[in-house]
């Protein structure tokens, strides 16, 4: 009983909700600044490609000849976008439309996309599959790995991937 008095008589010393909440967002940093600041700190992260379990799946993305594996860049493309955005609005919620379509034109180019593919050491994966070492753009290649995780069922590693592409983006080029 004397545990119950106490928690009544906290609750009635305690100001009004809706007051301490003004006080906490007049003391508060930016929204998006704290989780911009984590991931910052931490130096040493970089970016893990998540490992597509399905060999027949692989061979497929990495060995088909020619132009024929557009559907899979197809899809990845749309698949890494939609999902690279998300990632960026989680982080940045508060980001200006300015900001925000700024950040995305970079996450989203093959250009980048080909640097990531480097940081997860894809290339090297490719060759694995590819012993002849066809010439072909690595971010067309990272577009069409994404769309083999999502084939694969590796909806919640493709959001961690894309959150470790954002926060990479954002430790390196958001200077």
């Amino acid at each position: 009983m004397l545990r119950f008095q106490q928690n009544l008589q906290n609750l009635k010393n305690l100001k009004s909700i809706a007051f301490v909440s003004s006080i906490y967002k007049q003391n508060q940093l930016p929204l998006h600044l704290p989780r911009f600041l984590f991931s910052i700190s931490d130096s040493t992260k970089t970016i893990t490609l998540p490992k597509i379990n399905d060999e027949k799946l692989l061979a497929s993305i990495f060995t088909v000849p020619g132009n024929s594996h557009r559907f899979y860049r197809f899809y990845g493309d749309k698949a890494y976008n939609y999902y690279a955005v998300r990632a960026l609005k989680l982080k940045l919620p508060d980001a200006t439309r300015k900001e925000f379509v700024k950040i995305t034109g970079v996450l989203v180019t093959r250009k980048f996309l080909s640097e990531v593919a480097k940081v997860c050491e894809l290339d090297k994966m490719m060759l694995s599959y590819n012993k002849a070492g066809v010439n072909c753009n690595l971010g067309e290649m990272m577009e069409a790995y994404c769309s083999g995780m999502l084939f694969n069922g590796m909806e919640e590693e493709m959001k961690k991937f894309t959150s470790d592409v954002v926060d990479y983006y954002l430790k390196n080029y958001n200077k």
